[in-house]
């Protein structure tokens, strides 16, 4: 992990004690994940999403983790701050830090919720990036800002606008239509979403590589993951002692796809030298996303509707059985002249880095046996972190996997055959060696669930004397407050508290005529 910080201009770090605590925090807890985070930003880096989320430690600071994508598709942590407060001078502080800590560019896409004052940093920070608003809180809001007729019938007509719209003028046809329609033209929420299009539809942002995400559930599932390590009555001390065990695990999921990777083959489905050879290149999860698109393609037909100065241009059409007897759109695929490089309507490999079907089909038509190098993305290959990783001062970072728990376990496991080996040889031995290790798994089961030495062998270990720390302020997040409640419920109380009864003719009550103990009574 990179960062764990406190907002400097909200958490009055002019007392010693908590100067102290970010120093020592960044300094001894995570000293040596720092490298290692370093080096996958390096990487994968290009696409993160920030997200903030409460509840993570009993003083109600902000918990803001900067998360991305790796070559396995796995969900990797950059690094992460604790923050006082949602404001544009926060997020600026802590993109400056981050941007400090890290060796690589700034991102090219940024995917978030559409807090103003996040955007207004990222606009500051990160000039140059695509800023993403996260397509799926969107997409839930049509609920709150819709009646519920209007959602039932028409829900369905804008996310197919929304989704299958491939070009600008497209979505903005087909969005009108709908909006003239069902009569909305003067829904408030719905023009906003409307002008602020370019940041969250699709058709606008799928020519920027996205690595596959158009939302923040990642991030949000990551914090689902890490909850299971942390919990809202956690000091920050404790936090950072939990969370870097959460950092570790995530770590070591990662290593065990690469040791997949490097022993295991996956299954080939075609006779094609292509599969063939994207099944040695790409990790197992990009190869079965590339075999399905690969497998996909022989029942797509493509004709030449012509050619402009610069492309050939063809017609990509399914001719195979469609499920429900659904046609699939039909795709444009462009081929430059000068330099042969194939570019599809439905930009697959521009936002999610590996060929389409359409593309694919092309190649099998022309007889392109092996996938051209300009078709391969390093950062979804088995090889994408073998690069040297330079820092600040042209030094080099140095990664920090030996202190993996992959590689530590299988270090003890060598130590531990090799013990045991040995005391074989003799009963006394044996028996010695087993109650040694009883005892010693005992010394860290109670170490591992208090947190600190345990006592016995581990308490000899000289430990530095740790130092006293003032807690923080408590802080009030903007998700605290009463719970927002929907237009159902909100119509069901109000009916609730409305109601009148025929019976005694009283209103407000939960009975009406049928079951009114007035008339129930006589």
């Amino acid at each position: 992990m990179n960062i764990l910080c406190l907002n400097k201009k909200r958490i009055l770090l002019s007392l010693s004690p908590l100067r102290r605590i970010v120093k020592t925090s960044l300094r001894i807890a995570f000293g040596q994940m720092l490298p290692l985070k370093r080096h996958a930003y390096k990487f994968f880096g290009d696409v993160v999403i920030f997200d903030t989320t409460y509840n993570t430690n009993k003083y109600g600071l902000i918990f803001a983790p900067i998360v991305g994508v790796n070559n396995h598709w796995q969900t990797v942590m950059f690094g992460c701050a604790f923050l006082s407060g949602e404001t544009t001078d926060s997020f600026v502080w802590l993109f400056e830090q981050f941007l400090k800590a890290m060796p690589a560019s700034p991102p090219k896409m940024i995917i978030t919720d559409q807090d103003p004052a996040m955007s207004n940093a990222i606009a500051q920070l990160f000039p140059n990036a695509l800023h993403r608003y996260c397509s799926w809180h969107i997409l839930n809001k049509f609920s709150e800002k819709l009646n519920a007729i209007s959602l039932k019938v028409y829900y369905e007509d804008f996310k197919k606008c929304i989704w299958n719209s491939e070009s600008n003028e497209e979505f903005e046809s087909d969005w009108l239509n709908i909006i003239q329609k069902c009569d909305f033209q003067d829904n408030g929420w719905l023009n906003t979403m409307y002008g602020l299009r370019e940041r969250w539809v699709p058709a606008y942002v799928r020519h920027v590589f996205s690595a596959g995400m158009s939302s923040s559930q990642r991030a949000e599932s990551n914090h689902a993951f890490f909850k299971r390590f942390v919990n809202k009555k956690n000091s920050l001390m404790d936090f950072v002692t939990r969370f870097n065990r959460g950092v570790a695990h995530q770590r070591h999921e990662e290593l065990i796809s690469d040791h997949v990777d490097k022993n295991e083959k996956p299954e080939l489905k075609t006779p094609l030298l292509m599969e063939k050879q994207m099944a040695d290149i790409y990790t197992r999860t990009i190869f079965l996303k590339f075999q399905d698109e690969l497998c996909q393609c022989f029942v797509y037909v493509l004709t030449k509707k012509g050619e402009d100065q610069r492309n050939f241009i063809y017609e990509v059409k399914n001719e195979g059985l469609m499920e429900g007897n659904k046609k699939e759109k039909v795709r444009e695929l462009l081929v430059d002249k000068s330099l042969g490089l194939s570019r599809c309507s439905c930009k697959n490999f521009e936002c999610e880095g590996w060929p389409c079907r359409h593309m694919l089909s092309y190649f099998n038509r022309n007889q392109i046996l092996q996938l051209p190098s300009d078709y391969i993305l390093v950062r979804w290959t088995k090889t994408a972190r073998l690069e040297k990783v330079v820092g600040k001062g042209d030094v080099e970072v140095q990664n920090s996997c030996e202190n993996s728990l992959l590689v530590r376990r299988n270090t003890l496991c060598q130590i531990a055959n090799r013990v045991i080996d040995d005391a074989l040889a003799s009963e006394e031995y044996s028996e010695a060696l087993r109650e040694h290790l009883l005892s010693f798994h005992a010394n860290i089961k109670t170490s591992v669930g208090t947190g600190g030495s345990g006592g016995g062998v581990l308490s000899k270990i000289n430990h530095p004397r740790e130092p006293i720390y003032n807690d923080p302020s408590q802080v009030r997040a903007k998700g605290c407050g009463k719970r927002l409640r929907g237009g159902k419920e909100i119509s069901k109380n109000s009916n609730a508290r409305s109601r009148k009864c025929n019976g005694c003719n009283k209103t407000g009550q939960s009975h009406d005529k049928r079951n009114c103990p007035s008339l129930m009574d006589a």
